[in-house]
């Protein structure tokens, strides 16, 4: 905003290229000043275009302006042509300040901006051409269905076609209202819950039956002790699933800290094997301790910092 408005400010003094505005007195220029030296730490971006007719252009953002403006700012002077409002500019050329701030001084905007206006009507006409000539074969074709050819056209045959229909298709489709869902009732509330719930029992009990059946088939070839243990792994899986599924989300990283700090069980087996004659079952078993005891001690921590973000102070 400030930008704009310290543009706004050179541009109402004295305009466009032409030059029609008069001398100001030195009073007005003084407050003029002042304005825009407050307001030059602020900008980044000033536009001058303040002409006099039969005169130099008038000196509206001398260098010390320029020097208190940020790096990176960027005057473009319409005045260059007559010396330029910046002290710094110089005709026709684009140049940094000291403290990296662009002057842009070219004399020839207009015709910069014709050559942009007629890259953009040609682009338009070549598309017309390619929508009156769908064959590609030079022949023009007037489709009088085509929204833009139709809007396009005056006489047709014969016939004055202007003003045309409105488009068949808006230039922005509507948006579809979602529909409301429907609102059920407390007895409908209550079926669908038991359905719900009659469809997890049954997915539940499938689940068991076919983790039974592969128990079995895997029973029949694995020896009894491997057996054991694998029951044993499967059972605390299923367990955990089940409490963890239930836990409410925001509560799933304390109890996963928890949960890593109870499997620091395995200390108690790497106690048992420090005993042991081999040294290198030592090493391992004392190696476990210590990442065991790490895995206590830090998921108690952790836990503890979580529920405190849930205390109210």
């Amino acid at each position: 905003m400030a930008s704009l408005a310290a543009a706004r400010l050179l541009a109402d003094r004295e305009l466009p290229i032409c030059g029609y505005a008069k001398p100001a007195s030195p009073e007005f220029i003084e407050k003029e000043m002042a304005l825009f030296r407050e307001q030059a730490t602020e900008i980044d971006i000033v536009i001058t275009t303040a002409l006099i007719p039969g005169r130099p252009a008038p000196k509206l953002w001398p260098a010390e302006m320029v020097a208190l403006m940020k790096p990176g700012s960027v005057v473009v002077d319409l005045a260059a042509e007559q010396g330029g409002n910046c002290d710094l500019t110089v005709a026709n050329e684009i140049i940094k300040s000291e403290n990296d701030v662009t002057i842009v001084g070219y004399t020839d905007f207009p015709s910069r901006m014709a050559a942009q206006s007629s890259t953009l009507y040609s682009t338009n006409i070549r598309h017309m051409i390619d929508d009156l000539t769908p064959e590609k074969d030079g022949q023009i074709h007037i489709n009088m269905d085509d929204d833009v050819i139709r809007g396009a056209t005056v006489v047709n045959k014969g016939d004055i076609t202007f003003p045309p229909p409105a488009p068949k298709l808006a230039a922005i489709g509507k948006q579809i209202a979602a529909e409301k869902p429907v609102e059920l009732s407390p007895e409908e509330k209550k079926l669908a819950e038991l359905a719900a719930q009659r469809a997890a029992g049954k997915r539940q009990i499938g689940l068991l039956v076919s983790g039974g059946l592969f128990m079995l088939f895997l029973g029949y070839f694995a020896p009894a002790s491997f057996m054991q243990h694998f029951i044993v792994f499967v059972l605390s899986c299923f367990i955990g699933f089940q409490v963890i599924w239930n836990v409410s989300h925001s509560l799933h990283t304390p109890l996963m800290a928890i949960t890593n700090a109870i499997s620091g069980i395995i200390i108690l087996g790497a106690l048992l094997q420090i005993g042991s004659g081999n040294q290198i079952v030592m090493f391992l078993a004392s190696l476990s301790v210590l990442i065991a005891t790490i895995n206590i001690v830090g998921g108690f921590m952790v836990t503890r910092r979580m529920l405190a973000m849930f205390q109210k102070s």
